[in-house]
């Protein structure tokens, strides 16, 4: 599979957070401080001991010299585990005492300085022990915690038609946060998710005023480094840092408030484009100018109103010619005739009746081929199992060739799909979001598109759900919730509406570490967060 650098953002570089305290004691040499740890826990010193994983910080072993002894100074633990102190002195002179003990590593975890909510929970809350549950699966090991609700009101419009997610460094403190928002008809807010802790996110406003059917997204639109929040015809400012005011600017009128927002670069340009699919408009994308305060510019890629879709976007390279292009449906894929996003043709893709209408999607190489393959599966699905999933392969390499190939059948209310590698074996598996109850993930066992089915968890929420290393420790987690509507996606029965964080274990249990990911396993502001 190609392992390519993400395409048209800047990796913003992490600070590790700790610190040591210096050894007493006299004579004789000192010994090695314990190592940085990483966040999964504390690597060792010369002779030091590893950290383990926990938000505590670690403390430094004590060194004994001849005659005297000194104690190592504690490192703090944070999102990278503070260095260990200094091993102990030798004692007087004319005895020549040996060197101290290295410090151990601190070990992994948050300061609580860095967190707004303290202190860190090792646990959910009383009543939400549901949402706390070990992994299930050996290949795929995920262990699942409570996130929060929406709102705290019991209404039930306050956590109806929640959408809007985007997964992101909004903070800077080197771990992915989230975010989500609601529908404009039933109170229009917006939130995002602070990462304190696998059992510990905090929720923070950041406003009101857009329009939008469900469509969101992330993406540093100003360029000031900071991530920002899409929502339909609307952008919010992260304020950097994000515990300010979140200024709403407006994208364009309120009827281009979609389904979906697909955030990537068709402009070869410095500042994102952003794909808006829907029933209610033609395939188009907007485009920040100079100013992105004011309205932005867009593009239709068709004037054809029998191409318009409900779901389905992807931005990717499809025909091999190093220029990103655009996917939108299960029918139609739109080349970038110039690479300057001023030309489109339309090309086919498969029949009308090859898959399920406005299926979510996602690319990636599946084969291994090094060219640009695209998953799908059922929105939704009118009833339980009737949901399918499928990937599509470009056979020639140039997008005018494609193969269906199923992979699962009889799913339930499926909104989510994504191409990515969960268990760093440097091939493209399958995850697959069901609005409430069980998850899945399809390995690709030979590297070629064979897949087994594997479920990951039996009630979690996975509406939209997105990926990405939150932790920093070398493995892809995801973030879910549900959509938040009685009489859809398998919520009859009106379970709890809650986010839920499904922690990968992979590395934890002994898994090789992976920060090298493919070009469209992660969302383009996602990438802008890089792992040490």
């Amino acid at each position: 599979m190609r392992r390519l650098g993400c395409a048209f953002f800047a990796m913003l570089a992490l600070a590790a957070c700790g610190g040591s305290e210096p050894a007493t004691g006299s004579g004789g040499a000192p010994g090695t401080g314990g190592g940085s740890g990483s966040p999964s826990g504390g690597s060792a010193g010369d002779g030091g001991t590893a950290g383990s994983a926990g938000s505590m910080a670690g403390s430094g072993a004590t060194g004994t010299g001849g005659g005297g002894s000194g104690t190592a100074g504690s490192g703090a633990g944070g999102t990278d585990a503070g260095s260990g102190g200094e091993g102990g002195s030798s004692g007087a002179a004319g005895l020549a005492g040996s060197a101290g003990s290295a410090g151990s590593a601190g070990s992994a975890g948050r300061p609580p300085a860095t967190c707004s909510e303290n202190p860190i929970r090792t646990a959910p809350p009383a009543g939400k022990e549901m949402f706390r549950t070990d992994p299930i699966d050996t290949r795929f090991p995920f262990s699942t915690h409570w996130m929060g609700v929406f709102s705290d009101s019991t209404a039930a419009e306050a956590t109806r038609y929640i959408s809007m997610t985007s997964t992101a460094d909004l903070d800077h403190d080197g771990d992915l946060d989230f975010a989500t928002g609601q529908r404009h008809d039933v109170g229009g807010g917006m939130v995002w998710w602070e990462y304190c802790g696998p059992d510990h996110w905090v929720r923070h406003a950041v406003g009101t005023g857009h329009t939008t059917a469900a469509g969101g997204n992330a993406a540093d639109v100003d360029g000031d480094g900071w991530v920002d929040l899409l929502a339909g015809n609307s952008w919010y400012e992260n304020p950097g840092p994000p515990s300010g005011t979140w200024t709403r600017h407006t994208i364009g009128p309120t009827s281009i408030g979609a389904e979906e927002l697909i955030v990537g670069d068709v402009t070869s340009s410095e500042r994102p484009d952003v794909l808006y699919v829907w029933n209610s408009l033609n395939p188009q994308f907007w485009t920040a100018g100079s100013d992105p305060t004011a309205m932005w510019t867009r593009t239709e890629l068709t004037t054809d109103t029998s191409k318009r879709e409900q779901q389905g976007g992807a931005i990717a390279d499809i025909d091999g010619d190093e220029r990103n292009d655009i996917v939108v449906g299960h029918e139609w894929w739109y080349r970038n005739v110039n690479a300057d996003g001023l030309t489109w043709e339309a090309v086919p893709l498969l029949p009308s009746n090859g898959f399920d209408n406005a299926p979510l999607t996602h690319v990636g190489d599946i084969d291994g081929d090094g060219d640009t393959d695209i998953v799908m599966c059922t929105h939704f699905g009118s009833t339980a199992g009737t949901s399918r999933v499928a990937w599509v392969e470009n056979q020639n390499g140039e997008g005018t060739s494609w193969m269906l190939h199923p992979v699962a059948m009889n799913k339930s209310f499926t909104h989510a799909i994504v191409a990515a590698d969960f268990d760093n074996d440097d091939d493209l598996d399958i995850f697959l979001g069901q609005n409430v109850g069980e998850q899945w993930i399809f390995e690709n066992t030979d590297g070629n598109g064979t897949f087994t089915e594997h479920r990951i968890a039996m009630d979690s929420r996975g509406h939209e759900a997105r990926v990405g290393d939150v932790d920093c420790d070398g493995d892809l987690d995801i973030m879910g919730k549900p959509w938040g509507q009685q009489n859809e996606g398998g919520e009859q029965q009106n379970p709890p509406r809650d986010h839920v964080y499904l922690r990968n274990m992979v590395v934890d249990e002994g898994g090789t570490p992976s920060f090298d990911r493919g070009p469209y396993e992660l969302l383009p502001a996602t990438s802008l967060r890089s792992c040490p």
